[in-house]
């Protein structure tokens, strides 16, 4: 539905267009069904690193869709139109900043030889960037949002967002090639790095791990496509013809959010790192459970006695 079917010329209609009841509630429920089911899991594999950030989207999803619910009863509704305006343009960032985690932790069981940054840098750089995104869209968010009655405002809010949705997609784009990167040097076994005494020798990743590896990947994609959208829509403005078309909001930004969400539920990081460190497959890969596993895992016990004859 866009501006031409029924509301165009309303200037009393913040959106441009009458949002879709029915939608809006399927999206609600959609959205809370993920969140609660994230948090369980999370919960029951005690990745606590997700509740503030997947949980957290989840959350904020929630009270934007319900916000746009009731715009859809009264479309000129300003504290609703203000809510969803600024909740749905940050809801992600705290889900992007999932992604950036659960990849240095991959990083560090399949061997950071292969990864051009340390492990713990992916969580320190990138959520330092969506840290920043997320600061620079709420100014812009709450900016424009109470300006709809002045342009001037209105358009500055909305570049203000736009250079926060610039930020975020650099980042990722930059995240992506690290990614990829890896992906391809593990695969063809060229570490950057030569591997130390306590690392592991090249295997083959067993299912939860590759479950992992795709879900992330997934969940990445979906959300880049969501920014790009979102950056076309406000370089065009507030005004513009992608804001007023309904359709592509729902498309591009709360089907590609809730399919990243519901990504992550089948392929859950908590869960799927919780059997991987199960495993002994990995048990040299992640560093901080050396100490342990020379405690506790035979083959480590191994693997130091039969270094210890070599030399």
């Amino acid at each position: 539905m866009s501006s031409s079917d029924s509301t165009a010329n309303d200037h009393t209609n913040l959106y441009g267009y009458n949002p879709t009841k029915s939608v809006c509630i399927i999206f609600v429920i959609l959205y809370i069904v993920s969140t609660l089911l994230h948090g369980w899991q999370a919960t029951r594999s005690r990745a606590w690193w997700l509740l503030p950030t997947v949980v957290l989207a989840g959350l904020a999803e929630v009270v934007g869709w319900v916000a746009r619910t009731k715009s859809a009863y009264d479309p000129t509704l300003r504290m609703a139109y203000i809510v969803q305006t600024s909740i749905l343009v940050l809801a992600p960032t705290p889900f992007v900043a999932a992604l950036f985690i659960g990849f240095g932790r991959i990083a560090s069981r399949l061997g950071d030889e292969y990864s051009r940054l340390n492990p713990r840098l992916y969580s320190r750089i990138f959520l330092t960037c969506d840290i920043l995104s997320l600061v620079i869209q709420g100014g812009g968010g709450g900016m424009a949002a109470t300006a709809t009655n002045d342009p001037d405002k209105s358009r500055l809010g909305s570049n203000i967002i736009l250079g926060g949705l610039v930020i975020q997609i650099i980042s990722m784009t930059f995240f992506c090639y690290f990614m990829g990167e890896f992906a391809w040097r593990r695969a063809a076994d060229r570490p950057f790095r030569k591997r130390d005494n306590i690392a592991h020798s090249h295997r083959d990743m067993d299912r939860p791990m590759k479950m992992l590896i795709i879900g992330i990947c997934i969940s990445t994609v979906l959300i880049y496509i969501r920014s790009v959208y979102r950056i076309i829509e406000f370089a065009n403005g507030f005004d513009g013809p992608i804001a007023h078309t309904q359709v592509l909001f729902n498309v591009f930004d709360g089907m590609m959010v809730t399919l990243a969400m519901y990504t992550l539920n089948f392929m859950n990081p908590g869960t799927l790192l919780k059997a991987t460190a199960d495993s002994d497959t990995y048990a040299l890969a992640d560093r901080s459970r050396v100490s342990f596993s020379r405690r506790t895992s035979p083959t480590v016990d191994t693997y130091m006695v039969q270094s210890h004859q070599k030399v």
